[in-house]
């Protein structure tokens, strides 16, 4: 009954402090990643009224804090090897939804094409944060895409989601049709799937009802 017990959660402060300096550390990446670089590509991607209201102090303060609690919860739920289903399918589909609307609006009313892997290293020169977007926005769908249970299957919808999203922003003015970005958006998937990959083989994952139970490390 205790191993059952501690199997399914973790006892303590362990949860609640992983929680906080969750919620701390994904706050200031999501300033950074909303405020500076955001300055950037957010009229592009919002238009010009929409980009006045989010630029509102109060409004962006507000965006930032509940991204970085859901973060937050991610966390905690996990270090207390007890995730709520409904919660985790929600917070994934949005997640997919915004990183397609990202990478899909990011440059409204430009059309070109690059099928030169070369120029990655000119990109990384001159706009690393964008070659590290194109990286971090997939690793959690890499991440989430373990779920199939199939490698050939994950990376075969992974290859066609990135090749589509590339093509379209060509036809539709979305953006350059990139071999760059669809390198970039590989590797993150890749650096997700296997993280994932290497984490599954020493936690059990098991559903009891609401939730998804995490079972202990092999060195439990």
């Amino acid at each position: 009954m205790s191993n059952s017990h501690n199997s399914g959660s973790a006892s303590g402060w362990k949860p609640w402090a992983a929680g906080v300096v969750a919620f701390v550390a994904a706050w200031w990446f999501f300033w950074f990643l909303l405020v500076p670089i955001g300055d950037r590509y957010l009229p592009l991607m919002l238009g010009y009224r929409l980009t006045m209201i989010v630029s509102n102090p109060f409004v962006m303060l507000v965006i930032i804090s509940v991204c970085a609690l859901t973060c937050a919860l991610v966390v905690f739920q996990c270090t207390n090897r007890r995730v709520n289903v409904a919660f985790i399918t929600v917070l994934s589909w949005l997640y997919v939804i915004a990183a397609v609307a990202a990478i899909m609006l990011k440059s409204r009313g430009v059309q070109g094409v690059n099928f030169n892997p070369g120029n990655i290293i000119a990109q990384l020169q001159v706009s690393p944060a964008v070659v590290l977007f194109n990286i971090l926005v997939f690793v959690p769908v890499g991440i989430m895409a373990y779920s199939l249970h199939h490698a050939g299957i994950a990376y075969a919808t992974a290859v066609g989601a990135i090749v589509a999203m590339e093509v379209g922003q060509y036809v539709f003015h979305l953006g350059v049709c990139d071999i760059d970005d669809m390198i970039a958006n590989a590797i993150g998937f890749t650096m997700g799937y296997l993280a994932m990959s290497l984490w599954r083989r020493t936690h059990r994952v098991t559903r009891e009802g609401a939730w998804y139970v995490i079972g202990g490390t092999s060195a439990d």
